[in-house]
């Protein structure tokens, strides 16, 4: 399979999550993953613009630039914003820690990492990437 490439910039708006949605469907779809991969990869990338958008950007005036790249094994979907340099690798607040103090934030991150085969962060020139990978089963 031919590797395919796509980018989507949106401003940093909650608004622009269903469009965000729409085309990982696509993306996902034309890299082949199955129903459920499809669903997870688009849950885990929504968790990720929606972190960008209410704990990266100072101004919903940003943008943030997700990348799609997919060959004969998978998709890659990289999230990229400007903002206060956030690495979800790192270790989150436990869950039950988080439940026993009825925390409102504190989920995501779990749910990013169950989500997709393999999650990384670099910080390069300023900017934030997180990069999602979803293999085909």
């Amino acid at each position: 399979m031919p590797r395919r490439a796509h980018t989507l910039r949106i401003p940093g708006q909650t608004s622009e999550l269903e469009r965000v949605r729409r085309h990982v469907e696509d993306w996902a779809g034309e890299a082949g993953l199955s129903p459920k991969e499809t669903r997870q990869l688009r849950t885990a990338v929504d968790e990720a613009v929606a972190n960008a958008i209410e704990h990266g950007l100072d101004d919903q005036r940003d943008h943030i630039t997700i990348r799609s790249a997919s060959d004969a094994s998978g998709l890659a979907v990289t999230v990229r914003h400007r903002g206060d340099r956030f690495d979800p690798t790192l270790p989150p607040v436990p869950l039950a820690e988080a439940r026993e103090a009825r925390a409102v934030h504190g989920y995501g991150l779990h749910l990013l990492k169950t989500l997709v085969d393999s999650l990384s962060y670099r910080f390069v020139r300023g900017a934030n990437e997180v990069r999602l990978y979803k293999r085909k089963r």
